[in-house]
């Protein structure tokens, strides 16, 4: 399968990194309603994220569904609560505030009392009509989520959603992100899996496996705008195509990456847009199915 892209002129870059030590007790808070709870859902995209209507103590606005996103992050046009200043994927900084969701509601399902940050999310609240926010792990952890990217639709539920034809792909978690190993050349390099980019691979400027590509593909200067914590910034990156990429037994041909100003290696949701990806956080796995 190929998996060469052009880069875009706006790519989403939403990782949201805690400072603090207690993050995975902040996404523990909260319960959802029903106790036991299904819904099926149709999403769209904005340079391949996905975007979940969702209605937030009675309103409707659009969100981003981001496992990179350690907090929820809702749109304001002034910051609530306690404040404080919070890196990205692209190592800015922007100061947001901190709050309590009454109320978080996707298709009937209602997620209560979740804890999540707040701040004017200017450059990317005027790229999607109805912009609500950024959907993250206090959320995400409390749910299974099937998700056929290919056909744009996504279900949630406490129950088990997925079957045989499914395979678990190795996973670590650390402060509530999930990370996994890619190989490229026999070397195993670990990413985050971050739905909240639109990259294939995005890799920060002299990691690991920067450097290893360096020697071992043609890489192109490129020039763009992406949208990061603080706004929108133009950015001078590398950009080229690595032949395979194996995750786990799935492996992966002409795959697009850039490397650039970043915090950490990460897949993005463009790497799985010909699966379905089921997040089961019943029993803590990524599983992958190759979409007919």
């Amino acid at each position: 399968m190929k998996y060469t892209t052009t880069v875009r002129g706006l790519a989403l870059s939403l990782c949201l990194l805690w400072s603090g030590c207690s993050v995975t007790n902040l996404q523990k808070t909260g319960t959802v309603e029903p106790g036991n709870f299904y819904a099926k859902l149709d999403f769209t995209t904005k340079k391949s994220v996905i975007v979940l209507e969702a209605t937030v103590d009675g309103d409707v606005k659009n969100f981003l569904f981001d496992t990179g996103a350690d907090l929820t992050i809702v749109q304001r046009g002034n910051t609530q609560g306690k404040t404080a200043r919070y890196s990205g994927a692209s190592k800015r900084k922007m100061s947001l505030g901190k709050e309590v969701l009454y109320s978080f509601e996707l298709g009937g399902v209602t997620f209560k009392n979740t804890n999540a940050l707040n701040g004017d999310l200017a450059g990317l609240k005027e790229q999607i009509p109805g912009f609500g926010g950024i959907i993250g792990q206090p959320i995400i952890s409390k749910a299974n989520w099937l998700i056929d990217y290919p056909n744009k639709s996504l279900e949630v539920s406490n129950a088990d959603l997925a079957d045989d034809s499914f395979e678990e792909i190795e996973l670590l978690r650390s402060e509530g992100a999930p990370y996994t190993y890619i190989s490229v050349n026999g070397n195993r390099h670990k990413v985050i899996i971050d739905f909240g980019s639109s990259s294939v691979i995005n890799l920060p400027e002299g990691s690991k496996l920067a450097k290893e590509l360096a020697d071992q593909i043609p890489l192109a200067d490129n020039q763009r705008e992406r949208y990061t914590l603080g706004g929108l910034q133009r950015i001078t990156e590398k950009v080229g195509v690595i032949p395979q990429v194996r995750l786990g037994s799935f492996s992966f041909e002409d795959v697009a990456v850039n490397i650039n100003t970043s915090s950490q290696p990460r897949i993005g949701i463009s790497f799985f847009r010909d699966y379905l990806i089921y997040i089961d956080n019943i029993n803590g796995a990524y599983k992958l199915k190759k979409a007919e």
